[in-house]
């Protein structure tokens, strides 16, 4: 029993490691790098054009002045059973993921709907 009690710890750290950091909306810009969770509304959504479309979902504002981007790529479309500009327009949400920066704005990348979370 004892050997067991010591032995517990060990294989539950691995898991302790994914364990995320819930930060605020307003904080993001502190985090870049880092691998959080961030919620908030879904102001604005946008989809360009073209072969390979990117869907856009703007937190906290509409943008230009969303606090933080959710970017979902055209070849991870595939991963959600709707299409994420419609689905999540509005909503309030919840997204795991590391915060970038590009272009002088913040985001995180989505591969699959286990990443973003109806709140």
């Amino acid at each position: 029993m004892t050997k067991s009690f010591y032995f517990l710890p060990l294989l539950l750290l691995p898991f302790l490691s994914l364990a995320q950091t819930q930060i605020s909306i307003d904080s993001v810009s502190a985090y870049i790098g880092k691998t959080v969770k961030v919620c908030s509304n879904v102001a604005g959504t946008f989809v360009t054009k073209g072969e390979k479309p990117v869907t856009y979902l703007n937190l906290g504002a509409d943008f230009p002045n969303s606090k933080l981007t959710i970017v979902i790529f055209q070849k991870d479309l595939i991963n959600f059973p709707f299409t994420p500009s419609a689905h999540y327009k509005g909503m309030n949400v919840c997204v795991n993921g590391t915060i970038k920066k590009y272009k002088e704005k913040l985001e995180i990348i989505a591969n699959g709907p286990e990443q973003i979370q109806l709140k």
